[in-house]
């Protein structure tokens, strides 16, 4: 549809800059519109600035942006940028460099200013150093971490690890992203014997927490070892395989439980339920659930699937058949056969 000027006139010329437009617009095409729009907000946002350098270089960055993304898009994006322009205002430190911005900003903070960082980097070269976004993003994990942790004696010793870990960062020894993993294993031990951080863990809470997590013991056996260490302990990480086994065998049947409650349908829920089950009923110990291929098969009465996966051939119950196969797994049957 179109409106009576359009339907009579058709096109008449822009009074700005005399190309052709609609005639509904009357005097001017939408482009010229949006760049008068735009020039107008800037010279609004521009008067919050006090610094002359910072007044320049937001009009430069106006001008950049109307012509990486066109006037329209710029104008209504603009006040977004406003907020990284008033920094620099508040900081006339003349260019700013990427580790300014990044301790002011912080990694995610530069991340939503993507746009005003590349004119930085277009116009004037600053860059973005990923070893220092990735060093900033560690530290400030690793802050959040302590700053969560309730004041007592565990905070205290995962201080005091923290500080071990730093001196070994500092002499190369190790890296930040590894501070921070070891940071995290240590604070988990703690959490597993109180979530009030006020004792220190026991050869049976470090049992049961490394029989729970096993993959967590290689981790966990730093911030043990500075536990023993530091406060005349004797705790020790060794674990019984036919403990750790049960703990994974009882994990299995949670997550089978949990996916049963779901009722869910559909070839995604599928294929996690038949890794779950292989897990568990075939101990197949890795399972790629995009890599096996499946079609329902009916076993004494059960509906259930037959799953083939690296040139073997497995049966699994269906969900249907969960409640009952889930504790009583070594009742089921297991075919497991070469094609």
């Amino acid at each position: 549809m179109r409106c009576k000027l359009c339907a009579e006139k058709g096109e008449v010329q822009c009074a700005t800059c005399a190309r052709l437009m609609p005639a509904g617009r009357k005097n001017e095409c939408e482009n010229c519109a949006w760049e008068k729009s735009l020039d107008r907000r800037a010279r609004i946002h521009v008067e919050v600035f006090d610094n002359a350098s910072t007044r320049q270089r937001f009009n430069e960055f106006c001008q950049w942006l109307k012509n990486q993304m066109g006037a329209h898009k710029a104008a209504l994006k603009l006040k977004h940028y406003v907020p990284f322009f008033s920094f620099l205002d508040a900081h006339p430190v003349g260019l700013p460099s990427y580790v300014f911005l990044l301790e002011h900003f912080s990694a995610e903070g530069l991340r939503r200013m993507q746009t005003p960082m590349l004119w930085l980097n277009t116009r004037y070269g600053v860059a973005a150093d990923e070893q220092l976004r990735k060093e900033h993003s560690e530290k400030r994990r690793i802050e959040e971490m302590i700053e969560s942790t309730p004041a007592g004696v565990g905070l205290d010793a995962l201080l005091g690890y923290w500080a071990h870990l730093r001196a070994k960062q500092a002499d190369g020894s190790t890296s930040i992203s590894s501070v921070r993993l070891s940071l995290r294993a240590a604070k988990n031990v703690l959490a597993s014997d109180s979530q009030l951080f006020d004792m220190l863990p026991t050869q049976k809470t470090v049992t049961a927490y490394l029989t729970q997590t096993p993959g967590q013991r290689a981790a966990a056996q730093g911030f043990i070892g500075y536990l023993n260490r530091t406060h005349s302990l004797n705790l020790k990480t060794e674990l019984s395989e036919r403990a750790v086994t049960r703990a994974k065998k009882h994990k299995l049947e949670a997550k089978l439980y949990a996916l049963y409650s779901t009722n869910c349908e559909g070839e995604a829920f599928e294929r996690t339920w038949i890794k779950t089950a292989l897990m568990l009923l075939h101990r197949v110990k890795s399972v790629n659930k995009k890599a096996l291929t499946y079609g329902a098969l009916t076993q004494q009465g059960v509906d259930g699937f037959n799953v083939v996966l690296n040139a073997k051939v497995y049966w699994v119950p269906g969900p249907t058949s969960a409640p009952s196969f889930a504790t009583e797994s070594s009742e089921r049957p297991t075919a497991d056969f070469d094609e």
